[in-house]
């Protein structure tokens, strides 16, 4: 419990650090694509609005994820919220990307003038900015918070690209590389929206967590010597750091179950971090008179 605990603090305090320095960035680099005219200026500076608003939801969902409802309507607490708003965040970052490639195909046609100057200073501004936010990230455990770290590492690639476009632009006047640059910074967000949908979709499916083997983990339930099998096991999650298991266990007769229990418990969280589950203990006379009715295994 201090751990989670702990965890969620730091997130906490690290959303609204980078917040800070995100919402601040996010109106120079607006202001300096428009003065200089850069799409890839631009599409940085779209990101970075569009990362303060992800973070904001990241920071509120994370603190309404805790809260318990009236008459435990949601016996799980708020904790899908999490889930949600990453989802949410992987949505609007698509949307963006559309409309961006959407202009920069029609700059590739008809290039504009780029004044590289302001480009320059407020890109190289931008990068210090999504330096400290991503150093505050880094260690992020929940998917929003690393949803949100994701948003902000493809920013800070974003804007070493739109420098290194603007010294090129500068030293050799091909202005058309910018539609190009801002094109190729779509595809950074674009590829960063999709997987963070695709593990949102996985978790709201109650997929397994993809770093926790069913089998493994039934392996381990049964090298206890007084189990004998395990079945209907069930594995799911209900935010990003919240892995729930169920299962019935076949136990030998005379067990000890108070104590089994301890140790498969102790089992499960020593080695998958799972620190609920629900275990029905059953011996093996009922689990043949019962398992056809009981139990959904062979689904």
């Amino acid at each position: 419990m201090h751990s989670h605990h702990f965890h969620y603090q730091r997130d906490l305090r690290s959303l609204a650090i980078a917040i800070g320095a995100t919402s601040t960035i996010a109106g120079v680099q607006l202001i300096g694509s428009m003065l200089s005219g850069s799409l890839a200026l631009l599409s940085d500076s779209a990101h970075m609005l569009i990362d303060v608003s992800s973070l904001a939801i990241a920071y509120i969902s994370l603190r309404v994820a805790r809260r318990r409802t009236e008459h435990n309507k949601f016996t799980f607490g708020w904790r899908r919220i999490e889930i949600l708003a990453a989802l949410a965040n992987g949505l609007a970052l698509l949307g963006i990307c559309l409309l961006l490639a959407i202009e920069a195909i029609e700059r590739l046609g008809l290039p504009r003038i780029i004044y590289t100057t302001p480009m320059l200073i407020t890109a190289t501004i931008g990068l210090v900015a999504n330096g400290i936010a991503w150093f505050v990230l880094r260690n992020a455990t929940h998917l929003t918070t690393r949803s949100a770290y994701l948003h902000v590492l493809n920013d800070l690639l974003s804007s070493i690209v739109v420098i290194v476009g603007g010294i090129v632009i500068s030293a050799t006047h091909w202005h058309l590389l910018d539609p190009i640059l801002s094109l190729v910074i779509t595809l950074f967000i674009a590829r960063g929206g999709i997987g963070i949908i695709r593990r949102a979709l996985v978790i709201l499916m109650e997929s397994a967590p993809e770093h926790i083997s069913v089998e493994h983990v039934r392996t381990s339930l049964c090298q206890h010597p007084s189990v004998r099998d395990v079945h209907d096991l069930h594995l799911w999650q209900v935010g990003g750091t919240s892995p729930i298991l169920m299962a019935h266990v076949v136990v030998q007769p005379s067990t000890d179950r108070d104590q089994l229990l301890r140790d498969l418990r102790a089992t499960l969280q020593s080695q998958y971090g799972i620190d609920h589950a629900t275990l029905q203990l059953e011996s093996e006379s009922y689990t043949l008179r019962e398992r056809c009715r009981g139990c959904e295994h062979e689904d």
